[in-house]
């Protein structure tokens, strides 16, 4: 009677397992590929492939990246196209082939394909890979040309050097070598663990066949040299003028975001100790024998995914370049660290038995499959919460260039305060405002900078400005600062990690009030005045500067949030901020100066002309916004009554 399930069989598993892991992997990479923005460094790779092939290697030479990938993309856009796909699909294919080459090395490694489809398996499912096979940048083909080479580099030292098999392997080591060195920087610590590996592999060997091979590899390594020779002064001015960095973190602290990423993924918050227990404990379980007999030796394959993973991880910690914005370096580290997982689960369950005579020999299986599901089941929580966090969605330059088109007039422009961002910005926005990257170049020229934000200033009404890595090219805040003191801010939008601030030049806001009022909030607090300008109409702006003062140093944020009331009371538009536009924050006030805090009111197109609107001022903690500070028996000031024309 169960001859019709004859088919759900070991080998029937062992067979299309695989096959349904690398299916998986290919629709998470895929999955809504397109949907994200690109943002500002995918921005810059899409100019890059867009240029001619001189032109691109000789816009990649100052660039932190050598051209290998740049090139392979812009052959591969030639055909799929230049939109979020095309740029991205080439990632995508990268990971599918790191899931496959795990797989491949993994079972050649341990000589059983299931530890090396268990190992696949927590690639295909990881956040960190899927997140990085799903961004138009180099690191997915880091990782899967690092997977590619180890098992290159194990076929090279399992096959006899006279085949011609062994040739084979050996010029394709080369190539993919090449392109290594060609993808990323660091790709030669992985050449590192090549070498290691290899000498260690071969010296067993009987010494006319170590010799052959040993001749094959140094042949292979020479031509890679070779091939990377032209490019190599460039490398080595890259390299020896890398930043180090000192994010202030113990080495503890560190270590475990490495051990996070690497095991769950960039989206994994909050883990404890169970979740690091699981991984470790798969992990131990390589101290189990091998009874295997084949060469390389049991200790050499199980050091070689043990070294990979130390030499990537090491590289980071210790090199002083450890910081958030190169984790991502790690990609390769995850695959040997998913080959140590896949290994130890298979070994448990190798070593034990099901039979009931047998109890103690059940623990071991039972504990390969609690162990495993528990670390397989909370990569795919993580990669829920990497697909459906916005916290986790890259920058949105698509949704900023849609509200700029959506509400631009005449007079107005827009800034780009940030490397790269001009290259992705003008990708979605095709309008006609004029656009100012500010600082020009790499920055650094502050009285520029301040000359052509004031004639901004000077020439347009409203100024968009798209805020993002102001402390690497405008470090003093010239823009920020001389915008707020001389504009009034209108919104303050996030699209992810970038903002957009709509400024609105009306007549220079005053620096008295015009209309005294000593008004105390809370107790030390002093709305000394205040002064209104603009015309109170539908779609125009009108700007409110508050002078603020404190008896004594106060211990917590305060938001200011100045609101337009409806005849019946209800909001009609509003504008909150930190005082100053977040500039002067009131935990750094001093007793007896004062705080000039400029506010921005867009009148709603709607709005019915005549009187009875409201002007009111208000200020709350920022941790607890329930929380406002009483004024008059209330918790806001009544400014003006206003009438809209």
């Amino acid at each position: 009677m169960f001859d019709r399930y004859r088919f759900i069989s070991v080998p029937f598993l062992v067979r299309w397992t695989p096959i349904l892991v690398l299916l998986m992997a290919a629709f998470w990479r895929f999955q809504n590929i397109e949907q994200q923005s690109l943002w500002h460094d995918e921005g810059n790779t899409l100019r890059l492939v867009q240029r001619d092939l001189n032109d691109l290697i000789d816009a990649v030479r100052p660039d932190i990246h050598p051209p290998g990938y740049y090139i392979l993309l812009k052959g591969w856009t030639a055909v799929i196209g230049e939109n979020e796909f095309g740029l991205r699909s080439l990632s995508a294919f990268w990971g599918i082939l790191t899931v496959l080459f795990t797989y491949a090395l993994g079972t050649r490694l341990y000589e059983a394909k299931a530890a090396g489809t268990l190992a696949a398996f927590l690639v295909a499912v990881n956040a960190f890979q899927v997140y990085y096979s799903q961004e138009a940048r180099m690191y997915a083909q880091l990782a899967a040309l690092t997977t590619i080479s180890l098992w290159l580099l194990t076929m090279l030292v399992i096959t006899h050097p006279r085949t011609k098999r062994c040739l084979w392997t050996a010029a394709a080591l080369t190539l993919v070598n090449t392109l290594g060195l060609y993808t990323q920087y660091t790709y030669p610590f992985t050449m590192l663990v090549q070498g290691i590996f290899f000498v260690w592999g071969v010296f067993p060997q009987p010494p006319h066949t170590r010799r052959r091979t040993l001749m094959l590899f140094f042949a292979a390594n020479l031509l890679t040299l070779i091939f990377f020779l032209p490019w190599l002064p460039t490398a080595y001015d890259q390299i020896t003028t890398w930043p180090t960095f000192d994010t202030g973190e113990s080495f503890s602290e560190k270590l475990r975001t490495v051990a996070t990423y690497i095991t769950y993924g960039n989206s994994a918050t909050n883990l404890g100790a169970l979740d690091f227990l699981w991984p470790l404990l798969l992990v131990a379980a390589l101290i189990l024998p091998d009874y295997y007999a084949k060469k390389p030796s049991h200790s050499w394959r199980v050091g070689l995914p043990l070294t990979w993973m130390g030499i990537i991880c090491g590289a980071l910690l210790f090199s002083g370049a450890y910081r958030e914005a190169n984790l991502k370096f790690l990609l390769p580290a995850q695959v040997a660290l998913a080959l140590l997982i896949g290994r130890g689960a298979y070994l448990l369950w190798d070593v034990g038995t099901f039979s009931a005579a047998l109890p103690r020999q059940i623990v071991p299986r039972v504990v390969a499959v609690v162990a495993f599901f528990a670390v397989a089941s909370n990569s795919y929580a993580w990669l829920d919460v990497l697909k459906t966090d916005a916290k986790f969605q890259r920058d949105n330059y698509r949704g900023i260039a849609e509200t700029i088109a959506a509400t631009e007039r005449g007079q107005d422009a827009i800034i780009l305060n940030a490397p790269n961002q001009y290259e992705v910005f003008t990708y979605y926005y095709s309008g006609n405002l004029p656009l100012y990257p500010l600082p020009r170049g790499y920055g650094g020229d502050d009285a520029a900078t301040l000359a052509e934000t004031q004639q901004i200033l000077n020439d347009y009404r409203r100024i968009f400005v798209v805020f993002w890595g102001e402390g690497e090219r405008d470090p003093n805040g010239i823009i920020r600062n001389t915008l707020d003191s001389q504009a009034y801010e209108v919104y303050s939008r996030w699209y992810g990690n970038v903002r957009l601030v709509l400024y609105a030049v009306l007549e220079a806001p005053p620096d008295e009030p015009t209309h005294t009022i000593n008004q105390k909030f809370g107790g030390p607090i002093t709305l000394k005045g205040y002064a209104i300008s603009g015309i109170t109409a539908p779609g125009n702006l009108v700007g409110v500067t508050l002078f603020w003062e404190t008896d004594s140093p106060l211990e917590k944020r305060y938001k200011v949030t100045v609101q337009l009331l409806n005849p019946d009371g209800s909001l009609a538009a509003q504008h909150d901020s930190e005082p100053a536009n977040g500039r002067s924050l009131t935990t750094t006030w001093q007793p007896g100066i004062t705080v000039v805090d400029n506010h921005g009111i867009l009148i709603p197109q709607y709005l019915a002309p005549g009187e009875g609107y409201t002007l009111i001022v208000s200020m709350y903690e920022l941790d607890h916004p329930q929380n406002r500070l009483p004024v008059q028996n209330n918790n806001y000031l009544t400014l003006e009554r206003l009438t809209v024309q």
